[in-house]
Order: C-alpha cells, then sequence, then structure tokens
C-alpha cells in the first residue's frame, strides 16, 4: 500500500497538478493530477530517466510530455543525468487554456438528491482534514479539481464507491473495457447496477468530480430488437430474458460467434421480454406459433427477486397447455454462486421496494437448488432484496 502524502507533500501535488493540467500536452491533460502524485510520490532528488520514464509510460506519455515538464521547468536536467523536480516552476505569462477539469464543473447542482445536502466546507478541523488526506490518497483524478476536496461529507457518504473507483481507475485512462453495459459495468464495480445510470447520484457525483467522460462502455442497443431466432427446428429451446443487456449478451453469442450452447444449455434462440411479456397474453404465443415447432419450450430468465419470479410465475400459468415454461436454473444457479461470493451476508444484496409483492414462484426454481443455495434465495426474497440479471456478463455465458 502506498505511503500517505504528508501535508507538504499534498500541497506540492495540488501545485504541480494545476500547472500541469494548464500546460501539458492536450492528450495528457486528463491525467496531468496522476502524473503530479506520481513525481511528488517518488520522494527523491534527482529523479532518475527510469523513474520518469515509468511515470510517463503508465499515463501513456511520451517525449512530447518530457519535453514539455522541461520545458515548463518542472523536470531540470542534472550533469550527472537524471532531473531535478520543482513543484512550483515559474510558468512563462499567456493565455490559460481551460482545463477538461475546469469544463466538466458542473453550472448548478439541480436535482442532485442526496447529493443536493452535501454543502462544500473550507474550513480545517483536524477531523476535516484527516478526511481529506483519505481523498488525496485516492487516484488524483478523483479530487484533481477540488469538489471532492472542498465536500469532504460525499467522500464519507459514497466511500465504498470512491474506493472502487479508486482500483477500477488504476493503471487506465477509463473506467471499464467497452465491453460491458453501464448496468453491468455499474454493479461489477458498486453492486448496484443502477448506480451509474443516467439520472442516478453516481453519474452526478462522476460530473462533479469532473469525470464525465471517464466510463468506457458498450453502446446501448435499440429496444426494436426483440428476439433472436435464427433457424427453424422441430423441437425449439428459447430462452426469454426480463432485461436488455442479459438478452444483448445471449444474442451476440449466438450471432456473432455462432455458439449453440448458453450456460452449457442447447438453446435456439432468445427473446427480449423486458419485464411486460406477461401483460400481453397473445404476445409470447404468437411469437412462438410463428416458429413453426412441433414442440417448443421456454426457458425463462430474469432478476432474483420477488418481481422476477412473479413473473416466471405468470408465464408459466399464460403458457398452461400451449407450450412449457421452465426457470433457467444454470443462469440462476451461477447468478446465486456469485452473490454469495460477493455478499456472504444475503441481506447485503440491493433493497427493493417490493415488501408488498408476494412471493410467487420459488416452488419453481427451488427444487433445482442446493440447500445453501435455497436458504440464501429465501433470504433475499424475505428482506425484499434482489440479484439482478446484470451480475452475469457476457464473459459468464
Amino acid at each position: 500500500m502506498a505511503q500517505k502524502l504528508t501535508e507538504q507533500e499534498h500541497a506540492a501535488v495540488l501545485s504541480l497538478a494545476k500547472v500541469l493540467g494548464r500546460r501539458l500536452p492536450a492528450a495528457q491533460r486528463s491525467v496531468s493530477g496522476g502524473i503530479a502524485s506520481r513525481l511528488v510520490r517518488l520522494r527523491k532528488s534527482p529523479l532518475s530517466e527510469k523513474d520518469v520514464d515509468a511515470v510517463l509510460r503508465k499515463y501513456d506519455a511520451g517525449d512530447e510530455t518530457r519535453r514539455a515538464l522541461v520545458d515548463l521547468g518542472v523536470l531540470t536536467p542534472v550533469p550527472d543525468g537524471g532531473y531535478a523536480l520543482s513543484v512550483n516552476p515559474t510558468v512563462p505569462e499567456g493565455p490559460e487554456e481551460e482545463t477538461p477539469a475546469a469544463s466538466a464543473r458542473p453550472l448548478a447542482r439541480r436535482d442532485a438528491r442526496t447529493l443536493a445536502s452535501l454543502d462544500t466546507v473550507r474550513k480545517q478541523t483536524p477531523e476535516l482534514n484527516d478526511v481529506r488526506r483519505r481523498i488525496i490518497d485516492l487516484d488524483p483524478r478523483l479530487w484533481i479539481n477540488g469538489w471532492l476536496l472542498s465536500t469532504p461529507d460525499a467522500f464519507l457518504r459514497y466511500e465504498r464507491e470512491l474506493t472502487a473507483l479508486d482500483g477500477a481507475l488504476a493503471g487506465g485512462s477509463a473506467v471499464g473495457d467497452g465491453t460491458l453495459s453501464l448496468r453491468e459495468l455499474s454493479y461489477q464495480l458498486f453492486g448496484d447496477e443502477k448506480f451509474l445510470s443516467p439520472d442516478s447520484d453516481g453519474r452526478k457525483l462522476l460530473h462533479l468530480m469532473g469525470l464525465s467522460d471517464a466510463l468506457s462502455t458498450r453502446p446501448p442497443v435499440r429496444l426494436e430488437l426483440l428476439h433472436h431466432i435464427p433457424r427453424h427446428h422441430r423441437h425449439m429451446r428459447i430462452v426469454v430474458s426480463e432485461n436488455l443487456d442479459p438478452w444483448v449478451n445471449m444474442r451476440a453469442a449466438l450471432f456473432l460467434e455462432g455458439r449453440k450452447r448458453l450456460f452449457g444449455e442447447r438453446v435456439h434462440g432468445v427473446v427480449f421480454g423486458n419485464g411486460y411479456i406477461v401483460d400481453d397474453p397473445h404476445k409470447l404465443p404468437d411469437l412462438i406459433d410463428s416458429l413453426g415447432a412441433e414442440e417448443t419450450s421456454v426457458l425463462y430468465w430474469g432478476d432474483l427477486d420477488r418481481a422476477g419470479l412473479a413473473i416466471l410465475d405468470r408465464l408459466s400459468v399464460m403458457a398452461e397447455g400451449r407450450f412449457e415454461v421452465t426457470p433457467f436454473v444454470a443462469a440462476y444457479r451461477l447468478m446465486l454462486k456469485r452473490a454469495m461470493r460477493r455478499f456472504p451476508d444475503p441481506l447485503e444484496n440491493e433493497m427493493t421496494d417490493q415488501r408488498d409483492v408476494p412471493v410467487r414462484g420459488l416452488e419453481l426454481l427451488e427444487p433445482h437448488l442446493k440447500e445453501r443455495e435455497r436458504d440464501y434465495l429465501r433470504a433475499v426474497l424475505d428482506a425484499a432484496r434482489l440479484i439482478p440479471q446484470e451480475i452475469l456478463t457476457v464473459h459468464d455465458l
């Protein structure tokens, strides 16, 4: 674990980052805080060529940035090789360009919900300074625009999420590698698939810290893509998915990769249920009739919560006498396995507002589960908690 910055080092990082954010080449300005922090944390003088190279490589910077640091007086070549570091260089006069962090700062905190109650605090107390030291230990991109340092209550309220962001940013320029959807990435990082949704507190938090453009996720898919059933079979097996992202993942596996199995089960097509497929008693039956199969069975896969299992129950009743509906057991069991690993206490899973929703459909899934899985799922449902489909991603299929 990296050694904490002293107050003097903290001040040096802020001073140096401010200069670099204005004067570095455009491609490196967004990581100016990281470069400043790494240089100060080396705690040596002079810095060797190898030291400087390591810092620049970490942020995908090269000779152009090295020359800029020398021109600014941040790095001064010394006779025996290496560089002397100056955290308060004399910067040439000239017009200052607006930094990405400054341009990303909000004009107003409109409908910030719980964030609206967090006030800017300028005063210095031992307690606040301790919080600020903990903030400085995070990746500089989280605090370089000054908002988090001036709003220490935000750190206390979102410490778990900010720590997760810090880890996700380590060694990279973005959060995510572009292969996961926004909801999948949100759950993977925070255990909440909605934390990064467009109107959420999580997205506002990124905006206030100047990290609005830091997310790298898979582009969303248009909702009119309702099903993918590429070939006719006499005996059809199709998966109905409650949510969009898992449907997109399964469709990609069948269409782009030519897969014939999902979670080890033979599957001929996937349907996007949107959570409301049971509200129209003709929608799914009409689709199944159009397939011209002698026999069709439906594997249903949705969220593990009261509402999700209720859809399974209603779909089973609606299908009676027309086609077979069973839970997609392989997917549900893997969801439970992942949830039990992430949250050994089932009550740590996400809360819902489903207290008044009766528990139905559990009897369709329980016979396929092991005792430990049944107990865990019952605890989740009894407490009106949620294990979302997005706990599984394209990498799990």
